[in-house]
């Protein structure tokens, strides 16, 4: 199998069915393939595959195995509710500008992507996607009516390893939820969290309806300043931060040219370890 190509068809049919289609698979439609005696996330997989064209028992089976299998993941709802943000923070439809905070939900089976890129040694590579069987209700900060920040499952699963990375000193460009922040904060290794957002409408929204449900041990940890994170990056020294994490990129469309003017500025403080959102998808990019 060439991988290269194979990688490309797979990210091409993802990318239509959930810009496109992405309510395409219903209940019914799922209950009806499950009949034959298949899982959720197989007749899941299937049902996609058949709205792309595939023939996934004859010519495209061996691609429909390579791919869509080892891709399509059934979660539970349960599983995200019990998250430390989830279980402390709650919030009113509220606005400040062109920024709001809102609950939006995902209808069930209703796809999306679940977590970053995975790379194999043989070439291939994996988006990942999620479906939940049931309604999922969650919070989301959006601008003038566009998604920005929302804690479907791959703002959650793709920001684990960052938080577990982070110790000491942390700093991290980009507010939204303050997702990252409460569980930075949360962390006995961290002493500090300093946060550098340039939008005030965020910061006050944030202020006024989020850092206040904080606990306060990591509440007191918190620090948010209102400025342009490239300019406030080039004013760091070595020693003034133990790890720094970027996440003001809402995708890999706008993500892949301010990461590497992000990576450009970690002379500024070489002694830092470095995170970056969905680095793993973006370097597929590069």
């Amino acid at each position: 199998m060439n991988y290269s190509s194979e990688n490309q068809r797979f990210l091409n049919i993802l990318a239509y069915y959930l810009n496109y289609n992405e309510n395409a698979v219903s209940p019914q439609a799922i209950e009806e393939v499950c009949a034959a005696g298949v899982d959720k996330a197989t007749a899941f997989a299937l049902l996609v595959a058949e709205g792309a064209g595939l023939d996934s028992a004859g010519a495209d089976r061996e691609f429909f195995n390579e791919y869509f299998l080892p891709s399509v993941k059934e979660l539970c709802t349960s599983d995200y509710y019990s998250d430390a943000y989830f279980q402390n923070i709650a919030f009113p439809a509220k606005k400040c500008g062109d920024f709001e905070l809102k609950y939006l939900t995902a209808k069930p089976y209703q796809g999306f992507v679940r977590d970053d890129f995975i790379y194999y040694p043989n070439g291939k590579v994996l988006p990942r996607i999620g479906f939940f069987p049931t309604e999922y209700r969650y919070p989301a900060a959006l601008q003038k009516g566009r998604e920005w920040m929302t804690l479907l499952p791959n703002e959650i699963n793709s920001q684990k390893k960052y938080v577990e990375a982070a110790f000491g000193k942390v700093l991290t460009y980009g507010l939204g939820l303050g997702y990252y922040v409460l569980h930075v904060a949360l962390k006995d290794d961290v002493r500090s969290v300093t946060v550098v957002d340039i939008d005030e409408n965020v910061i006050r929204l944030f202020k006024e309806n989020v850092l206040p449900q904080f606990p306060a041990a990591a509440r007191d940890k918190v620090r948010i300043v209102c400025k342009d994170a490239f300019e406030f990056a080039k004013g760091l020294n070595a020693g003034d931060f133990d790890y720094i994490y970027a996440d003001i990129w809402h995708d890999v469309a706008d993500g892949v040219e301010l990461y590497k003017k992000f990576r450009s500025l970690e002379k500024f403080c070489p002694t830092a370890k470095y995170g970056y959102w969905i680095e793993d998808t973006i370097k597929y990019y590069l």
